[in-house]
């Protein structure tokens, strides 16, 4: 199956891997952990993120999605550090 090279559906694997991981990661009771601060799921759940972007513009030659999982993990991480 041929995946359509779009950076709107690249917006939306970007949100989606984030919000799955978070999700996951809410679970967690950081506080106990001790080590970890407040920020520790938000910077944990852009790691998919990462490592999507890389494989949709290196292995899989998927620009325009590359950019768009980029671009929700760069401004995501900047929110991160300013609002929380």
């Amino acid at each position: 199956m041929k995946i359509k090279d779009n950076f709107w559906l690249g917006l939306l694997v970007g949100a989606a891997s984030f919000g799955l991981l978070f999700l996951l990661l809410s679970l967690i009771n950081w506080e106990s952990l001790g080590a970890f601060s407040a920020r520790a799921p938000y910077l944990l759940a852009f790691i998919p993120g990462v490592i999507l972007f890389r494989m949709m513009l290196v292995k899989w030659k998927l620009d325009k999605m590359g950019r768009g999982v980029l671009a929700v993990t760069v401004v995501g991480m900047l929110l991160v550090f300013f609002l929380v």
